[in-house]
């Protein structure tokens, strides 16, 4: 096993208050029951309009909730609009729900748990939100307003690999200041999540595979942060192994629901634990790519993760070439600096044999575009736990140009 650094361990290790993981194909039967032993009689779906209005996935999770589902809202935006989260709120006051289920993909998920602070914190216009978003100045003024009131139950079906439902955070976009800030509170978390693939299949492909990139990113990053953990080691070590295999054959066979479920499995444990763990700039940039260019999560992580991985590759030890192994490299006979470069090497190729976007050209994002993106990212306390510190407008820009 490799070792980051040598160093004492002492502290405590956060376990968020999730009660139950059904999964394998199939799994969502369980829905009526779990919603019953949680008390939710009046549940607000909350999904995506392609799965509402192209699909009939959203009445059979209906089917399948025994009648508490009382009300469906479909209306969210790619990277969670303050707006479409006030619409959400408002309708599940109207309905008078006493919990929410989110079906779908990061969207979604974390629509569904920005209305789990509007609706404790009394949110309802778009200044509201301030009170409760994560304040950051570089590099260590941080502020995480709690969420005092009360939060509804919250149940999560998913249909993506990003992982967003196994997490306490939600990211919401001030679509006025073009930002994505960060709400925390261990409170957003699901109390039950639902892995069933057969409702996953009619997600896009490059959705799938472009969120199982998210669930690498999480893995890499886990794995080479300056707060690495033995337990979130053991989960993302495991989980990059399963993804690089997995992910491969749903492009391969995209109708294989082992593949899937397995993918599945292997994304839940990338975030597992993952509240104790710092990430960095990956993440970082990623957050404001998608809320000033519109760029969707997994493809920030594909056009992103070689360049931040370059980036850091002096300041994570051995961890590159730990990911190089994990990724099915023969490095018996490598030196450290050839083993960290076919690390970063052995992501990349994952992202072209999946046929995924590799560069920020190819998603849309354009020079002119570098400065903002840049400033944003400072604000965004990830960064400042990125391995390599990353203290200007310049550092972030750098790495922009290697990815560009």
């Amino acid at each position: 096993m490799s070792s980051f650094a040598n160093r004492s361990l002492r502290g405590d290790f956060v376990l968020l208050p999730m009660e139950h993981v059904h999964y394998g194909a199939g799994a969502s039967a369980a829905l009526g029951a779990t919603l019953a032993s949680l008390g939710i009689t009046r549940a607000l779906l909350i999904t995506g309009t392609t799965l509402a209005t192209r699909t009939p996935l959203v009445e059979r999770v209906r089917a399948a909730a025994d009648g508490r589902i009382a009300g469906v809202f479909h209306e969210t935006v790619q990277h969670v609009h303050r707006g479409s989260v006030l619409r959400a709120a408002a309708a599940a006051r109207e309905l008078g729900a006493d919990g929410i289920v989110s079906f779908g993909g990061g969207t979604p998920n974390d629509t569904a748990k920005a209305v789990l602070v509007a609706l404790a914190e009394d949110v309802r216009r778009h200044e509201d939100f301030d009170r409760q978003r994560v304040r950051f100045s570089y590099p260590s003024s941080v502020e995480v307003p709690p969420v005092r009131g009360t939060a509804l139950p919250m149940v999560a079906v998913s249909t993506t690999l990003s992982g967003g439902e196994f997490t306490h955070f939600a990211g919401i976009t001030d679509e006025r200041r073009k930002v994505k800030d960060l709400y925390v509170d261990a409170k957003l978390t699901a109390k039950a999540v639902f892995l069933d693939a057969e409702l996953t299949l009619a997600t896009p492909l490059w959705l799938w595979l472009s969120t199982g990139m998210r669930s690498v990113d999480h893995c890499i990053e886990a794995l080479c942060s300056t707060s690495a953990h033995p337990f979130t080691d053991a989960l993302a070590a495991r989980a990059l192994e399963i993804l690089n295999v997995r992910l491969r054959d749903c492009h391969a066979a995209p109708e294989d629901l082992d593949a899937r479920t397995e993918a599945q499995l292997a994304a839940w444990m990338s975030v597992c634990g993952l509240a104790n763990v710092t990430v960095g700039l990956s993440h970082g940039i990623g957050h404001q790519l998608g809320a000033r260019n519109d760029v969707p999560h997994g493809h920030t992580s594909c056009v992103m993760m070689p360049a931040v991985m370059a980036y850091n590759q002096a300041h994570v030890g051995d961890r590159q070439a730990w990911i190089a192994r994990l990724m099915g490299r023969d490095m018996r006979d490598a030196s450290l600096a050839e083993a960290s470069a076919a690390g970063r090497e052995a992501v990349a190729q994952l992202v072209r044999d999946l046929g995924l976007p590799t560069r920020l050209r190819d998603v849309g994002v354009t020079r002119e575009d570098f400065a903002a993106i840049a400033h944003d990212a400072l604000e965004d306390l990830v960064v400042a736990t990125n391995p390599r510190p990353v203290t200007s407008v310049e550092d972030v820009i750098e790495v922009l140009e290697a990815a560009w």
